[in-house]
């Protein structure tokens, strides 16, 4: 008795063993094709720099824009068709720009994700001005051929540079959720407006703190990215009003992007006003963490 006791004990502990790795190899293997999946996309963004310091502004952002591909000039506007339009550039070129993915995520369906990195302006005239530099943020998002195309694109001046055009790039943090997401796919559009009521309710920088991602990023014209807790203050952190002007979701309901018009408010230093671009994604237990905010101030002319 105590051996046919011995023999199903450890039949169980086979069957148990088994189970454990065929579960391993199974997310062994999910994690892989994600990581290829950012991987590529990241490579579609280095094709997209590449090709525009090859041929120019307007003929790198047709082939990479999608369609409905939203640019900022300095209101939203489909990118692709607006340069469309114009008559491709004769003469020599006056700046080359490029860039680069330092950082970067995508959706657990593979099919929305998002890079930002380092962005170099250099003169090449005869008598050429010092380097100026900028941070991009662009969300891809996957075609039905397979292609990734821009979504949404907004880049802003910084002080200096934020990395080497070659640097390195480094994928977000898998979330490992808890539970299944939200069944309501629209959920995300009321996330820039329940931001700007924790806003008026308690403070800017409470709010932020509040709703931000563990890996977040915040880019301010003027000033290098922040992605430090510490970093959060009034001064950079103002009272602001969003207003939605609309945005897209992963098929796994577990990344968007928001975009519209920002207001800030009751501030000292008078009205200002802008477009901004968020990226959402669910944390561990399906609630939406902001993880990109990135706003670009109008020209006051043009507020």
């Amino acid at each position: 008795m105590k051996a046919d006791e011995g023999t199903t004990a450890m039949r169980m502990l086979i069957l148990t063993l088994t189970i454990i790795s065929a579960l391993a190899v199974c997310s062994s293997a999910q994690s892989s094709t994600a990581s290829k999946e950012l991987l590529d996309l990241a490579a579609s963004e280095r094709a997209f720099a590449a090709e525009t310091v090859k041929v120019g502004f307007r003929d790198g952002f047709i082939k990479y824009f999608a369609d409905d591909g939203i640019g900022f000039g300095p209101h939203p506007e489909r990118t692709r068709e607006k340069l469309q339009k114009l008559p491709p550039a004769t003469g020599p070129r006056k700046v080359i720009f490029n860039w680069a993915p330092m950082f970067g995520d995508i959706s657990a369906a593979g099919d929305l994700g998002y890079t930002t990195g380092p962005v170099l302006y250099t003169d090449v005239t005869e008598n050429p001005k010092p380097p100026r530099h900028g941070i991009y943020f662009s969300v891809w998002q996957k075609q039905s051929d397979g292609t990734w195309k821009v979504a949404v694109d907004m880049g802003v001046d910084t002080p200096e540079a934020v990395a080497a055009i070659d640097t390195k790039f480094i994928a977000a943090d898998t979330v490992q959720r808890n539970g299944q997401a939200s069944a309501d796919a629209h959920d995300y559009r009321h996330l820039d407006w329940d931001l700007w009521g924790s806003i008026a309710k308690t403070s800017p920088v409470k709010a932020y703190t509040a709703v931000l991602d563990k890996q977040f990023r915040i880019h301010r014209k003027g000033i290098m990215p922040i992605v430090d807790r510490k970093d959060i203050t009034p001064s950079t952190i103002l009272q602001t009003k969003f207003d939605l002007i609309d945005g897209k979701i992963a098929s796994s309901n577990d990344l968007a992007f928001t975009y519209g018009r920002y207001t800030v408010v009751n501030e000292p230093s008078g009205p200002e006003s802008g477009y901004y671009v968020h990226v959402w994604r669910r944390d561990v237990t399906g609630k939406w963490k902001l993880v990109i905010d990135v706003q670009n101030p109008l020209p006051r002319q043009a507020n």
